[in-house]
């Protein structure tokens, strides 16, 4: 199933959607947000695997939220997007898709890169690093969400990105989050208690 307005996200399986548990095209404001969360929240009952999954998703949604450039002008000015929560045999994929200026893309890919790059540890201190940091008044965020996303899920951040014109690139995000590791570390902490 093609969501998404480019070409260039079919040639990635993950940002293929093949068993959709959720989805949406649209304008996204925080009230859709809290919707969306209840409706993962009935999916996945009060455990590990639940908690990894709403706490990804709104890291994925806000992003659109905040950096999303195509609007819905029918009166509300909403950010545009597409959210996803796709089912897959060992894993979940959350994939979101948005309008971004050319401009915020080369930042943001060497920003994703350098992500994808660190291992925890050190993704850890990334993170504390950012947060000390003095972000821009005019800034819409300082990169925390994507570490908090990679630290979550515990997978790296996959990426797709298509220029559509001089001013716009479509931005795909795509988060995975095995069902087992989840298992795992739930029986972990059981066995730590």
């Amino acid at each position: 199933m093609n969501l998404f307005i480019t070409n260039s996200f079919l040639q990635d399986q993950d940002f293929q959607v093949k068993s959709p548990l959720m989805i949406y095209k649209g304008g996204v404001s925080y009230d859709l947000i809290a919707k969306a969360r209840n409706q993962i929240r009935q999916v996945f009952k009060r455990n590990k695997l639940g908690y990894k999954i709403q706490s990804v998703f709104l890291e994925l949604a806000h992003n659109i939220l905040l950096h999303s450039e195509e609007k819905n002008n029918m009166g509300n000015d909403e950010a545009v997007g597409t959210l996803v929560l796709d089912e897959r045999e060992d894993y979940y994929l959350l994939i979101t898709g948005n309008v971004v200026s050319n401009a915020a893309v080369e930042k943001l890919l060497v920003h994703c890169e350098h992500i994808n790059s660190l291992d925890r540890k050190d993704l850890v201190n990334f993170k504390i690093k950012l947060s000390e940091r003095e972000i821009d008044k005019n800034s819409r965020g300082g990169g925390l969400g994507l570490v908090q996303i990679v630290l979550l899920s515990g997978n790296t951040l996959q990426i797709a990105t298509e220029r559509i014109n001089d001013q716009s690139t479509y931005l795909g995000f795509c988060a995975k989050i095995f069902k087992e590791k989840a298992k795992k570390e739930a029986h972990k902490e059981a066995e730590m208690v």
